[in-house]
C-alpha cells in the first residue's frame, strides 16, 4: 500500500480502508452464519441435542451417543462402551433405514413384548428393569429404541430373506449325521481364490468364469495357483477347518448352503472378488451328556516359541503364524475333554481361553496348543423340529449380518 502524501489522502484511506475492513468482517460473519444454519452440525457443542453424527441423512445425537455408552457398560462392565455405543447406533440407523426402504414398521405391542422379553434375561419385568435403568441415569427412551430397533430388525431380514431361505429335510439329517442335534457345531473345509479389482482384467468376469470352469479341488487349487492373489496361492487355496459362525458373515452366508465339490457365488470384497470352494463340512461333536468340550488349536512350533505366544491374544493369531504350513500340520478342533488325549486333556485343563502352552507329543515333537473356548455340551438333543428352527435361524442370521455388512459399505456417515 503507498503511503499516504499529505494527511487529508492519509485520513480519506483510512476512512476507506476501515470501512472496507468492517465490509469484510460484515461478510465473514454473513457467511458463517449462512454455513452454519445449513450445517448438520450448526448447534452449540454444549447442547447435548446437537448432532454428533449422520448416517445416511439420520442424526445420532450427543445425547443419544451418551446414553447408550451408560446403557452398554451396566450391561456389559468390561465391554468398550464408548466405541461400542458409536457402532451400535450407527447399526441401528442402518437397519431403520433398511426397514423404511422395505416399508416394515412393528407394533407397539411388538415393542412392549420385546422389552418384556430383554428384561426378562435379568429375571425382572420390564417396569423393573426401566427402574434399575433410571437409578443410572439411563432414559426409558433409550431401552425403548434400543429394543425397537432391534424388533424392527428382526422383521426386516423375515421380510427380505425368509421366503427364499429354506430349510429341506437334507439339511436336517446331514445335522443329525454331524452331531449338530447333540450340541456340536458346523464347520468347514475351504479353499479360496482372490481376485483384485485393480488387476489388467476384470475381476468379477474372471471369477464368474472360473467358477463356471471348476468341477474339481484339483480344478479349484490349479485356478488358485494360477489367478489367485491371496498367501494360500501357493498351496492351491487350501484353508483350515473353521467354524461357520466364525466366519466372515458375507463369507458364511456364501458358503452355508453348499455341498462338497461346489465352488461358491463371488463374493465383492473391498478391492477384491473372492471365490470359495468346499472341500468338506462336518461338525464339532458333543456325544457326552453333561460334559464340557473344548476349542483349541494345536501347530507344531517354530524355534522362537517365546516370541510368537508374546503375539497371541486369539486362536485366529495362532493359525496365521500356521498358514504357510501343510494342511495336515494344523488343527482347529472342537471335542469333549473327555475324547481328548492324556497329555492334551491335561495341558487343557489348566488353560483360559486365549491362553497358550507348550505339549511334547509322544514322537518327540513340540507343540504349541491354545484354548479358543470351553463350552458346556448339550444335555438333550433336539427334536426334528427343533433342529429345524435352530438351522433356519442360523441361515437367517447369516443373512441378517451379511445384509448389514452391505449396508454399511454403502452407507454415508457424517461427522464433524
Amino acid at each position: 500500500m503507498k503511503r499516504a502524501e499529505n494527511k487529508g489522502q492519509g485520513v480519506r484511506d483510512l476512512v476507506q480502508n476501515g470501512a472496507k475492513r468492517a465490509l469484510s468482517r460484515v461478510a465473514l460473519a454473513l457467511a458463517l452464519l449462512v454455513q452454519t444454519a445449513f450445517s448438520p452440525f450448526a448447534v452449540a457443542e454444549e447442547n447435548p441435542y446437537s448432532p454428533a453424527l449422520m448416517v445416511n441423512g439420520r442424526v445420532i445425537s450427543n445425547y443419544e451417543l451418551k446414553q447408550r455408552n451408560i446403557f452398554f457398560s451396566l450391561l456389559q462392565p468390561d465391554l468398550d462402551a464408548t466405541s461400542e455405543a458409536r457402532k451400535s447406533l450407527i447399526d441401528d440407523r442402518l437397519r431403520q433405514y433398511a426397514a423404511e426402504k422395505l416399508g416394515v414398521t412393528v407394533s407397539p405391542d411388538e415393542i412392549a413384548a420385546g422389552m418384556e422379553a430383554f428384561a426378562a434375561r435379568a429375571d425382572l419385568s420390564a417396569e423393573e428393569f426401566l427402574k434399575t435403568l433410571a437409578t443410572r441415569g439411563v432414559a426409558a427412551e433409550t431401552f425403548r429404541d434400543f429394543v425397537q430397533t432391534g424388533v424392527l430388525w428382526r422383521e426386516t431380514v423375515r421380510s427380505r430373506y425368509l421366503a427364499r431361505t429354506k430349510v429341506t429335510e437334507k439339511d436336517i439329517d446331514r445335522a443329525i449325521a454331524r452331531g449338530l442335534g447333540s450340541g456340536g457345531e458346523l464347520k468347514v473345509l475351504l479353499s479360496e481364490i482372490i481376485i483384485k479389482t485393480d488387476g489388467p482384467t476384470d475381476a468379477l468376469e474372471l471369477a464368474t468364469r472360473i467358477k463356471g470352469d471348476v468341477k474339481s479341488v484339483a480344478g479349484f487349487a490349479g485356478a488358485a495357483r494360477v489367478h489367485s492373489s491371496a498367501p494360500t496361492a501357493r498351496l492351491g487355496g487350501v484353508l483350515d477347518w473353521a467354524i461357520l459362525s466364525a466366519l466372515p458373515p458375507q463369507v458364511a452366508a456364501a458358503v452355508a448352503d453348499l455341498e462338497p465339490g461346489q465352488t461358491s457365488e463371488p463374493i465383492v470384497m473391498d478391492g477384491s472378488v473372492m471365490l470359495l470352494f468346499l472341500r468338506d463340512r462336518s461338525s464339532t461333536t458333543a456325544e457326552t451328556v453333561g460334559a464340557m468340550a473344548v476349542d483349541y488349536v494345536q501347530l507344531p512350533t517354530a524355534a522362537d516359541t517365546d516370541g510368537i505366544r508374546a503375539k497371541l491374544d486369539r486362536c485366529e493369531d495362532l493359525l496365521a503364524f500356521g498358514r504357510d504350513l501343510p494342511e495336515e500340520a494344523g488343527l482347529r478342533l472342537t471335542q469333549t475333554e473327555a475324547s481328548l488325549p492324556g497329555d492334551l486333556a491335561g495341558v487343557i485343563r489348566g488353560l483360559d481361553a486365549g491362553e497358550t502352552a507348550m505339549i511334547r507329543t509322544a514322537a518327540g515333537q513340540t507343540s504349541i496348543v491354545m484354548l479358543c473356548a470351553r463350552m458346556p455340551v448339550s444335555e438333550f438333543p433336539p427334536s426334528r423340529d427343533d433342529l429345524r428352527g435352530q438351522i433356519l435361524n442360523q441361515k437367517m442370521g447369516l443373512r441378517a449380518q451379511s445384509y448389514l455388512e452391505e449396508l454399511r459399505a454403502e452407507a454415508l456417515i457424517v461427522e464433524p
